[in-house]
């Protein structure tokens, strides 16, 4: 390899020439004020919504920040069900926006009991519910479709952090019912950090909270003739993030989520094959989370990744040195995929465990193929 590539949850790897590439765009320029109309189309498109999105210049959790402050009101009872370390995160920024916050955390990596959620839910009747769609830190999908359906038409405002699972996984906004949706580059979108987006419904929209300037949405309400964009944004990524969303519309939102899927599903298919079973019990498609064989260290495995010229992530909190988390979203090469499979069962092997690393690169091999991604 001529360089390390990037397969942890987030930032994906962005091949330097893809910047390279990149035309010379003023920010308050025509050309720029199509991309971000143009990005917001294609959004609105794979999230099955009718309503604004919103670009800021920031990360993923200051679109969370956005989405609280905008959505939101002093006082009022927010519930979050938590699945991990960015499911919390909600919590504390309704804490830090004065909302009465309620926390239903999930055990780390278990599948969410919808009986619990939903009976929590009408016992305290929150005037919002927040959760994270991809819970990164464990890999962990939650089950936002059919906890809004077990909920019905009384149900709070629904806002959903989607930043691992725009893209990746299935999400309909409007379809099931989700009021305020964020996401952000970094990850299915195949882009640098620093561009988030919010799109809300119009029950969810107020004025936003006394005090906040930078991410007051109505600060970013596109009109005629303007870019959407009130403060510099980061030119480059957003021309990065519409490159890549321009190719989904093109291949279908549909056809891509399928894709993620099923390389994800191989993935973790070959890697228990070299006793890297998966972590959480309901597995997305955005991050695999990997729980180590007895005897294998996780520094040891992200070192021999590192070696291998892979560079991955381990786990966080109570979950650092249990687990390693890959991610390999926006990047389609199987050829890459088998060398991950083949760099991780070396690096198994040289914890002491003699896997089957021929069977694993087969099992990758074989969706490569189905694929023609050779």
């Amino acid at each position: 390899m001529s360089r390390s590539i990037v397969v942890s949850p987030g930032p994906v790897d962005v091949p330097p020439e893809a910047i390279l590439e990149l035309p010379a765009l003023h920010h308050r320029s025509a050309a720029f004020e199509r991309v971000v109309v143009e990005s917001a189309e294609a959004i609105r498109d794979g999230l099955g919504a009718r309503h604004p999105v919103h670009f800021l210049t920031a990360s993923g959790t200051g679109a969370m920040e956005a989405a609280v402050a905008n959505a939101t009101a002093p006082g009022g009872r927010l519930l979050v069900v938590s699945c991990g370390k960015f499911g919390d995160r909600w919590a504390e920024i309704g804490k830090a926006y004065e909302c009465d916050v309620s926390v239903l955390r999930i055990p780390d990596g278990a599948a969410v009991d919808l009986g619990a959620a939903v009976d929590r839910v009408r016992r305290e009747r929150p005037r919002y519910l927040a959760a994270t769609h991809v819970e990164s830190s464990t890999g962990s999908l939650f089950p936002v479709r059919e906890l809004l359906a077990s909920l019905g038409a009384e149900r709070p405002v629904v806002i959903v952090d989607a930043v691992s699972s725009f893209a990746a996984e299935e999400i309909a906004m409007d379809g099931w019912g989700i009021d305020v949706v964020v996401g952000a580059s970094q990850k299915a979108l195949g882009a640098p950090a620093g561009v988030s987006f919010v799109c809300m419904k119009g029950r969810a929209g107020r004025p936003a909270r006394r005090g906040c300037f930078y991410f007051d949405l109505n600060r970013y309400a596109s009109t005629e003739g303007m870019s959407g964009a009130p403060f510099t944004p980061a030119v480059q990524t957003m021309q990065l993030v519409h490159r890549s969303l321009a190719a989904m519309r093109r291949a279908g939102f549909d056809a891509v989520r399928s894709r993620h899927r099923r390389a994800s599903a191989a993935f973790l298919s070959a890697c228990g094959v070299l006793g890297l079973a998966a972590f959480p019990e309901e597995p997305s498609a955005a991050v695999q989370a990997l729980k180590l064989p007895d005897g294998c260290r996780a520094g040891d495995i992200l070192d021999g990744l590192s070696r291998s010229g892979f560079i991955a992530a381990g786990g966080q909190g109570a979950l650092r040195g249990r687990i390693v988390r890959t991610g390999f979203l926006g990047i389609y090469d199987g050829a890459t995929l088998i060398r991950l499979v083949r760099a991780l069962g070396e690096a198994v092997r040289m914890a002491g465990i003699e896997p089957d690393i021929a069977a694993a690169e087969k099992r990758m091999e074989e969706y490569a193929e189905k694929n023609r991604l050779l």
